[in-house]
């Protein structure tokens, strides 16, 4: 069994909400990041606030929902992983929940990168496209030939996105369509995420990462950027290179099945975008989503 965790854009209105009125425990950890951020954390997550969309506060939102999602199914089933993975932001839930860090560095250090990122794409401003159906090795020669723009998410197959200026951008989807593309559709997004336009920010989250301790996982984490186990010494020019570089997800779910035998897949976050992308990458192996209360208990009443 591997563990995955959601990344930013999966929020939505009222996520955490109903595992927050269940568990003490839970409540204690949007206490804690509360007292850490310096804001009302739960009117964002369980409200109709706009905030949840900014930059600055999807991120601490999406991870702290995620981390008590994972609390509440471990306390319930004491299942452990073999692996674990995280989807660009989820990396720092499956680093927390590996024991890397502690959850209130784990805040501090998202809630840091998520400024530093916002701060980016106001600076240096672009866009992310979706491209379905198009050889990965042919967006890569496109992008290179076009230039400003580069592959950001390899999420499964069929499905990769772009990422860089806006006008590579639009270039780009309209030379894949002419080259066989089924679709090229751009994202609704702030920034040219995983691409050098976040240089700035990766640098800033570089040096930020010095005053920080961390310690090696309980269990193997798959790095977004190498789709590798984590070495610890590089765990800070991970992070760093993360914001700049590609999200090789697919390829991280292909390692972690065929180095850990890994048969089965529990997500956890607000949406159940990770599922989608395993059952494209292999439908054999089964995935379960834990997005709310409801999920928990089917998957508790299953196991009786």
């Amino acid at each position: 069994m591997a563990f995955l965790f959601a990344g930013q854009g999966s929020q939505y209105a009222g996520m955490g909400r109903d595992i927050y009125d269940k568990y003490p425990f839970v409540r204690e950890l949007y206490d804690e990041a509360e007292s850490i951020l310096g804001y009302n954390l739960r009117e964002i997550c369980f409200g109709e606030s706009e905030l949840l969309n900014q930059t600055r506060y999807t991120q601490p939102a999406v991870m702290v929902t995620s981390y008590a999602l994972y609390r509440a199914f471990v306390v319930e089933t004491g299942v452990k992983p073999v692996a674990l993975a995280g989807f660009s932001l989820g990396e720092y839930t499956a680093l927390c929940a590996a024991g890397v860090m502690a959850f209130a560095d784990c805040v501090r250090i998202v809630s840091f990168r998520a400024a530093e990122m916002d701060k980016a794409t106001k600076s240096n401003p672009g866009g992310m496209a979706a491209i379905i159906a198009y050889p990965r090795e042919k967006l890569e020669q496109l992008c290179e030939e076009i230039g400003e723009v580069s592959v950001a998410n390899y999420n499964c197959p069929g499905q990769l996105v772009a990422s860089g200026r806006t006008e590579a951008i639009d270039a780009l989807c309209a030379r894949a369509l002419a080259d066989g593309a089924r679709r090229a559709i751009p994202l609704n997004v702030s920034g040219a995420f995983h691409s050098p336009l976040m240089a700035e920010a990766s640098f800033a989250l570089f040096k930020r990462l010095e005053s920080f301790a961390f310690q090696k996982p309980v269990a193997d984490v798959i790095m977004n950027c190498t789709a590798a186990p984590l070495e610890i010494d590089s765990l800070r020019e991970l992070m760093a290179r993360q914001i700049v570089d590609p999200v090789y997800f697919e390829d991280s779910i292909r390692r972690m099945i065929t180095d850990y035998g890994v048969d089965g897949f529990v997500e956890f976050g607000p949406g159940k975008v990770l599922r989608g992308f395993v059952n494209r990458i292999d439908p054999a192996r089964e995935v379960v989503s834990i997005d709310k209360l409801t999920d928990l208990e089917s998957l508790i009443g299953g196991k009786k």
